[in-house]
């Protein structure tokens, strides 16, 4: 392959703006990514329900950052999120593909951040959560059959994802918010049993700001959105 260079900067012709957003999800001139459920083509829950987190739109999510990153290596990413959650192992695709960004990725929160939403959003270097959106953790819920030892190894890892979405938000508490600095297992402790006695853990954008699982409410401000 000697005398074949790759170039890592690419140049692309970004005038197309509205053919990019509404058969891409991307805006490569401004540099914003959607993050939302794709329409696939077919029903859904008889049209009713959005799709969540699935493969479409791990696949997707996953080509349109490496793009931003690489077309525009000095500017911010902005993530416009509005998926209700869904898929853990599609979901955390994306959460390592925001994390492993070499950019500044910025995520601001529509609707809700609930469930595998709530874990994605946690990737970014800056969270920013919409007046009226709102945050909802829980344990996710699945559905598993096979024979009996394929359900018991299924089990298993379904434990190591719990442990891992623990980690995921007891690590972004310990950086802000009211629990900023306390020890990360009594912070885990605190989720459990929360979770425990509600099953689903609503916050508002500003309680979740308090407990550092957002930075903050967005106030309308595009110009210091990415600052």
């Amino acid at each position: 392959m000697s005398g074949h260079r790759i170039d890592h900067k690419l140049k692309v012709n970004s005038d197309d703006l509205i053919h990019q957003l509404h058969n891409y999800d991307v805006d490569l001139k401004s540099n914003h990514i959607y993050l939302m459920g794709v329409d696939r083509g077919y029903e859904v829950n008889s049209g009713t329900e959005e799709p969540g987190v699935e493969f479409t739109m791990a696949n997707r999510f996953i080509k349109n950052i490496n793009i931003c990153m690489r077309v525009n290596q000095d500017k911010p990413i902005i993530i416009h999120m509005k998926t209700c959650g869904g898929d853990w192992q599609e979901g955390m695709a994306i959460y390592d593909a925001i994390k492993s960004c070499p950019s500044r990725v910025i995520i601001l929160n529509y609707t809700h951040a609930r469930s595998m939403s709530s874990i994605i959003f946690q990737a970014a270097d800056k969270r920013i959560m919409m007046p009226n959106s709102y945050f909802m953790l829980h344990d996710g819920s699945y559905g598993i059959e096979g024979t009996v030892k394929q359900v018991k190894s299924a089990v298993k890892f379904e434990e190591r994802t719990e442990k891992t979405m623990l980690d995921i938000y007891a690590n972004a508490m310990t950086e802000n918010g009211s629990m900023a600095g306390k020890d990360k297992n009594k912070i885990k402790k605190w989720l459990r049993s929360q979770m425990d006695s509600e099953e689903d853990v609503y916050l508002t954008a500003e309680q979740a700001v308090f407990y550092g699982l957002a930075d903050a409410v967005f106030n309308y401000d595009w110009k210091t959105l990415s600052e």
